[in-house]
């Protein structure tokens, strides 16, 4: 049978076409012969990839030993990392030749590209959980993995810019990136994902769908060799459909194989020659052997299941810390790999090493942790260095030959017969290193993927769980900025209020501020200002970036004086990954208080200025007219008309008087004088004030009615000045009365609350304006046609230098209700 296959294969090889190269190319050949620098791909999985002793395997390195059996020529082999490296190479001309990529627009700038031999299409890998057919249209919103600078990702970059693309090292690193659910896709071709989905005994993924896009791959040529490239076209063009088919085949397992081509077939046809050649015996020995590797396989099979749900575990069992997932992983790794001891070093956790402890019962599950402050030290480099240097996954079943001096290793295990270690990197730097050891038969490779995989998976999610931290910190400093502020804050998002803080609540309470014109509580001298400015922000459309309004504590019929000022601020922010606007509520109320007594301030100085100038121009020809009264009264006295005289000359004299009044009053109001308190009852200034008023009240058909408290505390103040007061207050709800209806009724009524009399007048009447209610106390403001706008404020500041407070309500009656309040003096008696 040997001798047979063997000269299949010569004949095979004679019959094989080969090039018609002119002379010029074959001295061109003879001249270049292991000259010519060529790059495989070196992770790139059954197409172009290093095998375990470093040597090009795959469908391109079949190719191009192909080419090379067609040219009687060799290549010069030149060494690369990644794809990425290759094409920096090959840009700077350090290698002449590509092995086999896709011609792009931008590597036609340095390279030269053969007619395409490997056509490929490209898929979609997902998890198992993903029902449907995918296309490329489909995957909007999706994190879609693509090897970085390979031709797939340039033209979905292209033709679909709406997608999510993000650029992994290698079809490798991506697959199980989208296997931890860190990628929702992975796009590579059709063969690579086959050949890593096995080799990984990766199950929970699978083909979602075809992108429509075929990659064509050929050969990459340094553009100055326009020969070399024609003898390639030419060695192309000999390769025959029966050799493409017989590379293809040789890597490529799609489908089920025909039941003669199967392996099991063949077993079974060797057992029955067996039989036929040999004895019996030699067939119970063939059927132990098949036990045996029946054993071996559901072993093996037991243990990747193992691996895929210790894999889930730690992906899915909620961890309280990264303590508790580094613990839970190292004590998977134990389990998995069966092996007596191991090692767990990590970077960032302060050289945190975890090893078994022997002189525990239970070696394979108790474990102690052994602290290096230093991280990484030279010292232990004989333990794990080989595997960081080479920058991959090492094995040793034969522990004392590759690492004779034992350097790097714990006291606790001096006898160690085999090993493995994963080192795994992040960026460039060494972050882990784990290594398990002394498992009782030999370290294999599905052992090293699935302690790789473990450790990767272990390292991912102490990644996510720093995140998660961070995450909460950030949460927790916005929260307490936004809840402490001394400020209201809120965040409306979508025209509606996802956040208030406390302040806020307390500032404005139910106030649907987002909607002004619902609500009576705002003034109407601010309503169209906000209706203008919250508009901006509900039609996303903000110009003016701050307001200022007024506003009331309760509904309009329950509203209080004064209202609240209030500066609003309006910030566009993005709040849990959408456009919102942050809202900053300032209240302005005391600042507007402040001010607005400043604005009386000036008032009363400009009134002082006035009034000493009337009474400078009026006093002194009132002297003179009191004079010349004087002195009509002494010669002029006609006993005969005696007393119209004397009736004229009191009239004279009763007019200058009150002349001489109001100027009084005027210069007492520019420039008070200290009041005279006195100990009294209040009741009695009171009293003499209503009945000052009663005729007149009587007249117009108001009627006045007294509840006056006789047991009232006495206070200090000053009688004349209260009695003001009072005519003041019960004169202008006269008038109020007189505007709207005839008749009427004010009511006067006192009483005690300890530390505090209280008077009240109210009326009956239409009341005041809400929007008048904060002016009605400056100086010099009426409504009045024919008033001066003192009287109030003459009333507000006598109430004030008596160290009381004057206030204006509501009516029970829906008028108006003035309220004194007056401190009882602390020896008052009843």
């Amino acid at each position: 049978m040997l001798f047979l296959w063997a000269g299949l294969f010569l004949c095979t090889g004679l019959n094989a076409a080969v090039p018609d190269l002119t002379p010029e190319e074959n001295l061109w050949l003879i001249t270049h012969d292991r000259k010519v620098r060529l790059a495989h791909t070196p992770d790139w999985p059954p197409m172009d990839f290093l095998g375990q002793d470093g040597t090009p395997s795959g469908m391109v390195a079949d190719y191009i030993r192909l080419i090379e059996k067609k040219l009687n020529f060799r290549f010069k082999i030149v060494r690369v990392n990644s794809w990425d490296q290759m094409l920096e190479m090959a840009k700077d001309g350090t290698i002449d030749v590509i092995s086999a990529g896709q011609e792009t627009r931008g590597r036609r700038e340095f390279m030269s590209w053969s007619t395409p031999f490997l056509n490929l299409k490209t898929t979609i890998i997902v998890k198992k959980q993903h029902r449907g057919e995918l296309t490329l249209e489909k995957m909007k919103g999706m994190k879609i993995g693509v090897v970085h600078q390979y031709a797939v990702g340039e033209f979905i970059r292209e033709f679909y810019p709406q997608l999510t693309m993000i650029d992994v090292p290698s079809s490798v690193k991506g697959i199980r990136m989208v296997c931890f659910g860190e990628l929702d896709a992975m796009i590579t071709e059709l063969p690579n994902a086959l050949h890593i989905i096995e080799m990984e005994k990766i199950p929970n993924l699978h083909l979602g769908g075809d992108t429509g896009f075929k990659l064509h791959h050929g050969m990459g040529i340094r553009k100055d060799w326009p020969l070399f490239s024609t003898i390639i076209e030419k060695a192309l063009a000999t390769v025959t459909e029966e050799e493409h088919k017989n590379i293809y085949n040789r890597w490529m397992r799609l489908g089920t194989p025909v039941f003669y081509q199967t392996r099991a077939f063949w077993y079974t046809m060797l057992g029955v020659a067996g039989v036929a050649f040999f004895l019996i015996g030699s067939v119970l020995i063939w059927n132990m052997q098949l036990k045996r590797q029946v054993h071996q396989r559901t072993e093996a099979l037991r243990i990747n299941e193992v691996g895929l749900e210790a894999l889930l575990a730690l992906n899915e069992r909620p961890h309280g810390s990264i303590r508790e997932i580094i613990e839970f992983a190292f004590q998977q790794m134990l389990e998995l790999t069966q092996s007596r001891f191991g090692y767990l070093a990590l970077e960032d956790q302060d050289g945190i090493t975890y090893v078994v402890d022997h002189s525990l019962p239970d070696a394979g599950r108790q474990f102690r942790v052994l602290n290096h402050g230093g991280g990484f030290s030279g010292e232990t480099k004989g333990f794990w260095g080989e595997a960081v240097n080479r920058r991959k996954p090492m094995i040793s079943n034969d522990y004392l030959r590759s690492n004779p001096q034992l350097k790097g290793i714990p006291a606790a295990h001096k006898k160690i017969v085999r090993y493995m270690n994963v080192p795994i990197f992040n960026r460039g730097e060494i972050v882990v290193v784990a290594g398990m050891g002394n498992k009782e038969s030999d370290y294999t490779l599905s052992d090293l993927r699935q302690l790789s995989l473990l450790a990767h998976g272990m390292w991912r999610m102490i990644q996510r769980k720093k995140a998660e931290y961070a995450m909460q910190k950030s949460e927790k400093r916005f929260h307490d900025l936004l809840e402490y502020s001394p400020n209201g804050i809120a965040i409306v998002q979508n025209n509606k209020v996802v956040y208030e803080n406390t302040i806020q609540r307390e500032l404005m309470g139910d106030l649907n501020f987002l909607n002004p014109g619902r609500t009576p509580r705002f003034h109407q001298d601010d309503l169209a200002g906000v209706q203008a400015f919250f508009r901006q922000i509900t039609k996303d459309e903000l110009k003016q970036s701050e307001v200022a309004f007024r506003f009331y504590g309760k509904a309009a019929d329950e509203s209080r004086y004064p209202p609240t000022w209030v500066t609003c601020i309006a910030t566009p922010i993005d709040y849990n990954d959408h456009a919102a606007y942050l809202l900053i509520f300032i209240d302005m109320t005391e600042a507007k208080n402040l001010e607005h007594l400043l604005i009386i301030q000036d008032k009363m100085a400009s009134l002082g200025h006035v009034s000493a100038g009337i009474a400078h121009e009026i006093r002194n020809p009132l002297s003179g007219i009191n004079i010349y009264l004087g002195t009509i009264e002494k010669y002029f006295r006609n006993p005969d008309k005696a007393d119209k005289i004397d009736a004229s000359i009191q009239a004279v004299r009763s007019a200058s008087g009150k002349i001489e009044s109001v100027i009084k009053r005027v210069m007492n109001f520019a420039k008070p004088t200290e009041p005279r308190f006195a100990f009294i009852h209040i009741n009695e200034p009171v009293r003499e004030a209503i009945k000052l008023t009663n005729f007149s009240l009587n007249k117009k058909g108001i009627n006045i009615t007294q509840n006056l408290d006789d047991e009232l505390p006495r206070c200090h103040a000053e009688p004349h000045l209260i009695e003001e007061v009072m005519l003041n207050l019960i004169n202008n709800a006269a008038d109020a009365l007189s505007q709207v209806r005839d008749g009427g009724e004010i009511t006067i009524s006192s009483h005690s609350t300890g530390e505090s009399i209280v008077i009240q007048v109210a009326d009956n009447g239409p009341g005041i304006p809400r929007d008048l209610r904060e002016k009605i106390f400056d100086p010099f403001f009426t409504t009045k046609a024919h008033s001066t706008g003192i009287g109030l404020s003459l009333c507000h500041r006598i109430v004030t230098d008596h160290k009381g407070r004057l206030e204006l309500k509501h009516s029970s009656r829906d008028g108006a209700a003035f309220i004194i309040k007056l401190p009882v003096s602390p020896s008052g008696a009843r």
